[in-house]
């Protein structure tokens, strides 16, 4: 989906009459993984859910200033950091495959009794449809900002003073983080990482990649490379890990021509990863951060690398 029909989905909210506006809870838990709680609100009088809506198509797609201009485009979710791209991901990949199907369940059965100022919410989303090309679709507007607030510094008149509020309320914002289009997960920023733990899920992967490197015995000291590329940003890398980059550095003649392309000393045959910023390099290489100048050959790092149009 490009950014011109995703401005055709936020166009086609208004369309729709029947949305409903659901509190979400998010729990993670190391046992049982990621599960979700919604409760279900209704806002009055009569209208106003619509007129939220409303605003939210204005915030998006306003002619001179909708924020969608502001992105520069759409690209399968890879673990890169790139700031103005909007991240798509499919309902299958494993990242998320167990997290949407529970976090979907849980919007077609939202609880109704408990006392949603007391919910302890981490973010609140409108579920609906939007009819794109002739389809209806179902759609997921998701917001992660803790939407119960309690009112500080805020004062109503009465009776000719300023009278203190302190109550809790409701309070929505027009900028959504991730939406659900259909069975295709759209992050319109990466705090909708949080709505799946995907930490977790990128961790995961990391450590079965590390596996991977280990059996190919292309690393001279294993489990210094494994301490550092299981640390800091690099276990998100590995949701780009290339499976063919490492077969082919299983050869030694390849590992040769690579380690002096890039810089990348070598003992024995192996990548020396004694030597400081070795895990690094070999880690980018792999993932897909690691690409030739066109003009003169030369080594570059990339935040991330996607197919040439």
């Amino acid at each position: 989906m490009s950014i011109d029909k995703l401005k055709r989905v936020f166009s086609g909210v208004t369309d729709y009459d029947a949305w409903t506006l659901q509190l979400l809870k998010i729990k993670n838990s190391k046992r049982s993984g990621t599960s979700y709680l919604c409760r279900e609100i209704t806002l009055s009088p009569e209208g106003q859910l619509k007129e939220f809506i409303s605003e939210i198509k204005d915030y998006y797609t306003d002619s001179a200033k909708g924020r969608l201009k502001w992105y520069a485009g759409i690209r399968e979710y890879d673990g890169s950091l790139l700031d103005r791209n909007i991240y798509k991901i499919d309902s299958e990949r494993d990242l998320i495959k167990i997290e949407l199907k529970s976090l979907i369940e849980a919007i077609a059965n939202p609880d109704v009794e408990i006392d949603p100022l007391e919910f302890r919410a981490q973010g609140y989303l409108l579920k609906g449809m939007v009819t794109i090309d002739g389809d209806e679709c179902p759609v997921k507007i998701i917001s992660l900002q803790n939407p119960v607030t309690t009112l500080k510094h805020k004062f109503m008149r009465a009776k000719g003073t300023f009278k203190a509020i302190s109550d809790k309320v409701i309070s929505l914002r027009t900028a959504v983080d991730v939406l659900v289009i259909d069975d295709t997960v759209y992050m319109l920023n990466l705090s909708g990482e949080k709505l799946f733990n995907m930490e977790r899920a990128y961790k995961a992967v990391c450590d079965e990649k590390l596996g991977c490197i280990r059996a190919s015995d292309i690393v001279s000291d294993f489990e210094a490379f494994s301490d550092i590329a299981s640390k800091g940003h690099n276990p998100r890398k590995f949701v780009s890990f290339n499976d063919e980059h490492l077969k082919k550095l299983k050869n030694v003649r390849t590992r040769n021509k690579i380690a002096k392309k890039f810089n990348i000393p070598l003992v024995e045959d192996k990548f020396d990863t004694t030597k400081i910023g070795t895990t690094d390099k070999i880690v980018k290489l792999l993932c897909d951060r690691g690409m030739l100048n066109p003009f003169d050959n030369n080594p570059r790092e990339v935040d991330g690398a996607k197919k040439w149009q």
